[in-house]
């Protein structure tokens, strides 16, 4: 009786699919418990007084160097309650747009891969990037973290995906390669640290289209990905020279040299890789084993052709590919002369996510090449259902923060409330209970002076604002009064 490899991958593919849903689901339905905090408040300030291209001028002459930020946050407020439903709604394009990229790569090379396989690797690689972020309040809930460290990561998967599904149909056409360098424009305008990345991408994959590629879609690929990179280019330059860029650089220092940065950001990449390995071990192995276990099952029911030598190159290049690209994404943080927070590090999460993924599918097809003996594959079978089960476990990250943030948004509810009733009685110094910030994120203040309660008192429209602790027991009689 043969091994119904096939069959069987099928049934792990789903399961895999049920267990990464599962926790995906929990990361989004948290995020109805969002509320304005912190910079919120100084950003809606900025777009209720003044129309959104004012209002980014100014911020990109005084406050930061990121001049689409306003832009998104403005088309988000046109929706009510649009906090709560974002952070949903980020997770799931995501894992739309990574499905999209990948079914077009699949159509691109013919590579005939199933579109449930497609759709799980397009889960595991926004669920493992998820897990594995230190902060992930910041990437996901927070506004401002998310529409600085996330949305681009969306934004360009969306538009590398339609960029290869226009390569397939070879139909770049001058529209549309004007629209690719405005929009890689904007989106680089969001984030010197995914534009750093990009770029850096964009760079790679045109070298590798250059050199390599002598079909007919050579052209339209390189006419689009040159689009893309003169797009971010001019974002990032515009970016570097902002005004506000003074407020950013540490004072006490000189501003680096170029040299002083390529050094710090070789420094901080590795950095970061040694402490991902120290700190997530399990995840690595995790993530590895899912994927080359899988891949073995895939492969070894693929029609066989001769050992392709130059998969064991894969094994050398991809972990110098990964490097780079962290390089890359940390080059910012380096010229501010700092090692990068645990947000900005969201995006080099993404790369060792996708690095490791590859890795396992390349061990898949090796291994796929070794006589094993016929139970051995009945042994990978078991041990990858066991493996897959590993997102239920992860589920627990989530929900350990659930208490903490219904709690918060109900008492932030409340608040607001009262700050609405005592502004229809006439007050405007008002002194409301102050909670509990969260994940490094601040919240109001006892000092009315504070920066966060002068934004918060600005977009209420009130004189001040003053935060004042409350224990839990007299919460509801405060609120009661």
């Amino acid at each position: 009786m043969s091994f119904p490899s096939k069959k069987i991958l099928t049934y792990l593919v789903w399961l895999g699919i049920l267990a990464t849903t599962t926790t995906l689901a929990v990361y989004a339905y948290l995020g109805i418990f969002s509320r304005y905090m912190a910079d919120d408040y100084c950003l809606l300030v900025d777009l209720k007084f003044n129309d959104v291209f004012t209002s980014s001028w100014d911020k990109y002459l005084t406050g930061s160097n990121r001049f689409s930020n306003l832009f998104v946050l403005g088309f988000w407020e046109l929706f009510p309650d649009n906090i709560a439903f974002v952070p949903a709604l980020h997770a799931i394009v995501w894992v739309g747009g990574l499905y999209w990229l990948f079914n077009e790569l699949n159509k691109l090379f013919d590579l005939k891969l199933d579109r449930l396989i497609l759709f799980f690797t397009a889960e595991i690689i926004v669920l493992f990037s998820f897990f594995t972020t230190p902060n992930i309040f910041q990437v996901l809930y927070w506004r401002p973290g998310q529409v600085t460290y996330l949305t681009p990561v969306v934004f360009f998967t969306l538009l590398f995906a339609w960029l290869v599904n226009i390569v397939h149909e070879r139909k770049a056409t001058p529209p549309v390669v004007v629209l690719f360098t405005f929009l890689a424009f904007f989106i680089g305008g969001l984030s010197e640290t995914l534009g750093a990345l990009h770029i850096a991408i964009l760079s790679v994959a045109i070298a590798a289209v250059f050199l390599f590629d002598k079909s007919p879609r050579r052209k339209p690929a390189l006419t689009l990905m040159i689009a893309l990179l003169i797009g971010a280019l001019i974002a990032l330059i515009a970016m570097l020279f902002s005004p506000a860029n003074a407020i950013r650089i540490n004072p006490e220092r000189a501003v680096p040299t170029p040299i002083g940065v390529l050094a710090r950001a070789l420094e901080y990449a590795l950095l970061f890789l040694r402490i991902a390995v120290t700190t997530l071990p399990l995840p690595i192995i995790v993530l590895t084993g899912i994927s080359t276990l899988l891949s073995f099952l895939f492969f070894i029911e693929c029609e066989k052709g001769d050992f392709n030598p130059r998969v064991a190159w894969l094994f050398l290049l991809i972990p110098i590919l990964a490097y780079a690209l962290i390089f890359a994404s940390f080059a910012p943080s380096a010229y501010g002369q700092s090692y990068p927070v645990e947000r900005v590090r969201f995006p080099a999460h993404f790369i060792l996510t996708i690095a490791l993924s590859a890795l396992g599918i390349c061990g898949g097809y090796v291994l796929s090449y070794v006589k094993f003996p016929r139970f051995v594959r009945y042994v990978v079978a078991l041990t990858s259902a066991i493996v897959l089960l590993y997102p239920f476990w992860m589920v627990r990250q989530p929900l350990a923060t659930h208490e903490f943030r219904r709690l918060f948004a109900l008492r932030w509810d409340e608040r607001e409330v009262m700050i609405y009733n005592f502004k229809a009685e006439g007050e405007t110094d008002l002194v409301i209970p102050a909670l509990d910030g969260y994940e490094g994120t601040k919240e109001l203040d006892v000092r009315s002076y504070f920066w966060v309660n002068q934004c918060a008192a600005q977009y209420y429209d009130v004189h001040s604002i003053t935060a004042i602790s409350v224990e839990e027991e007299d919460v509801l009689y405060y609120f009661s009064e």
